[in-house]
């Protein structure tokens, strides 16, 4: 007897683990019933309106400098949509490097910047750290680089 009820309690425990597990995979059902998935939800922006980010350049070098001090760039940027820009995050590859971003939204055709600090303690060697920004524009990831070498 116990033996049957602990195979009916894994089969319903495996059973229901399956379930709801397809929405979260694929994505979300919408209103009508179909599957919304990230790149149908990106495909389906008004890009003709979407803020757009653009960034003269998406690296900076630092080049060599000794390990312990802390490098900072300023990357610029600019909103060329039609409408404001929210930046929802901005994270770096590594915790050694903290960026700093406008919390507020950036109107079209203004300039804004991302402050990146790089603390090199214990960072040794070659370096290339990514910094990916989210926000609402199109497309909705911006990705920049820092490299250089800590001696």
């Amino acid at each position: 007897m116990k033996n049957l009820i602990l195979v009916l309690s894994a089969s319903f425990f495996l059973a229901s683990c399956g379930s709801g597990s397809q929405d979260s995979e694929q994505g979300n059902i919408d209103s009508t019933g179909s599957v919304a998935t990230e790149s149908s939800v990106e495909a389906s922006v008004d890009t003709t309106n979407a803020p757009i980010v653009y960034q003269e350049t998406d690296t900076y070098s630092f080049g060599e400098v000794k390990e312990g001090e802390k490098v900072s760039h300023e990357y610029a940027f600019t909103n060329t949509g039609k409408t404001p820009l929210i930046i929802n995050s901005v994270r770096a590859s590594c915790g050694c490097t903290t960026p700093y971003y406008p919390k507020h939204p950036i109107k079209p055709g203004e300039e804004f910047t991302i402050d990146v600090v790089f603390d090199t303690s214990n960072q040794p060697g070659l370096q290339h750290k990514v910094i990916t920004m989210e926000s609402n524009a199109y497309p909705s990831q911006t990705i920049f680089h820092l490299k250089g070498e800590v001696k």
